[in-house]
């Protein structure tokens, strides 16, 4: 059996594509979702309730498939794009900063660097989701000093109710970004180069372990909402699709046939919906997901170089989408907010074909929003992560 491992298992372009899929659902998720919800099905990312799911399932198979499903669709799937991008980060960081050349920066430096990063991508998006929320008057109101410098220091979504301390839209997320890196980089990574022999199955122990912690955690918050919001909204939802992403770096995949990757990448979306209808089952949906859509993207790959010039063309959509991404997650709140606010509330806009047009508006402006960030964050140097001093 052949173990693919690094590149071979997912090269660059395939990590685009999957961050293509991941920010689809995503910002497509964003918009679909903030309809009225009687007409739109809602999803279950913080929190479980059976009757969005049980909604999707009456109908997947009541044959109330229509035009609006794309809509409904995205509304209650839309969210697992991001243990996609966390799978990614685990899977990237143990390649970049666990080889044998990698930089051997202090774990200080490192968490350090990570904050800067995730803070120059934030800043400029924040500042003007800011405006955007005060002139549409949806602006936090007593404390907003205190939430602003939360989201500035990247610790907003360790707030108690987090859902309504959110600054604006889902910058959130790189608060909880950062608490993966500072897991990774004090707990994960130790584990990585161990020379005993007898110690090193710490490697792939501490990443399940922390897998199984997590779930441990959620168990008991069946029926305790607002706790198990609190946790999902930091890095206890995060330890899932970022271990394994971990060890699939570290100790890689066999290769499977084709027949094989179309049977998990089809049965993965019919599995989705029935996890959701289970509590329990529920906490492990993110691991069909990564399944599902790793299995997707391994389909693009073919012994013939002829062939494979070909499957890369139909991937390049996805791959540019993907290479584009964060910029996308920090424009399209900006985007979202006015359409949603001037058009689809005033005008009490449902699910109608002039939904479908304000959606295309909302796909195309958020596109060029976000070429022109890239340019913009081009200008400014990226921070350098410095090696540890001897």
């Amino acid at each position: 059996m052949t173990i693919l491992k690094g590149n071979d298992l997912l090269s660059k372009n395939q990590c685009n594509a999957l961050r293509g899929i991941a920010i689809i659902g995503i910002f497509l998720h964003n918009f679909c979702h903030w309809l009225n919800p009687k007409v739109v099905i809602l999803e279950n990312e913080y929190n479980f309730n059976l009757s969005f799911s049980q909604r999707m399932w009456n109908q997947l198979t009541e044959g109330n498939i229509d035009m609006y499903f794309p809509v409904q669709f995205f509304s209650f799937f839309g969210h697992y794009g991001v243990p996609i991008f966390l799978f990614l980060s685990g899977f990237g960081l143990a390649l970049k900063y666990e080889g044998a050349n990698s930089n051997k920066s202090s774990a200080t430096q490192f968490i350090v660097y990570q904050w800067k990063k995730l803070f120059r991508l934030m800043l400029l998006g924040l500042i003007v989701g800011l405006f955007a929320h005060a002139v549409y008057n949806a602006f936090y109101k007593e404390d907003w000093l205190k939430y602003l410098i939360s989201q500035l220091l990247l610790v907003i979504n360790m707030l108690r109710k987090p859902e309504l301390n959110i600054m604006p839209g889902p910058y959130w997320f790189f608060g909880l970004m950062l608490e993966v890196y500072v897991i990774y980089r004090l707990i994960i990574y130790p584990t990585y180069n161990i020379k005993k022999k007898g110690w090193k199955w710490l490697g792939w122990f501490i990443p399940i372990a922390l897998v199984l912690v997590s779930w441990l955690m959620q168990l008991p918050l069946i029926n305790q909402p607002e706790q198990l919001r609190f946790w999902r909204y930091n890095a206890v939802v995060a330890m899932l699709p970022f271990a394994i992403g971990v060890l699939m770096a570290r100790y890689g995949f066999p290769r499977l046939p084709k027949w094989l990757l179309v049977t998990i990448a089809i049965t993965a979306l019919v599995v989705l919906t029935l996890v959701n209808l289970n509590f329990y089952a529920w906490l492990w949906g993110q691991l069909i997901v990564i399944a599902g859509s790793v299995s997707f993207v391994k389909l693009f790959e073919a012994k013939s170089s002829t062939i494979q010039k070909h499957l890369n063309l139909t991937l390049k959509p996805l791959v540019w989408t993907g290479a584009l991404s964060s910029c996308i997650f920090v424009t399209h709140p900006l985007v979202r907010l006015p359409i949603f606010m001037e058009v689809i509330w005033k005008h009490k806009i449902g699910l109608t074909p002039q939904f479908y047009l304000w959606l295309l508006i909302y796909i195309v402006l958020t596109l060029l929003l976000a070429m022109g960030y890239k340019y913009y964050l081009a200008l400014y140097p990226a921070p350098k992560l410095k090696a540890k001093s001897n």
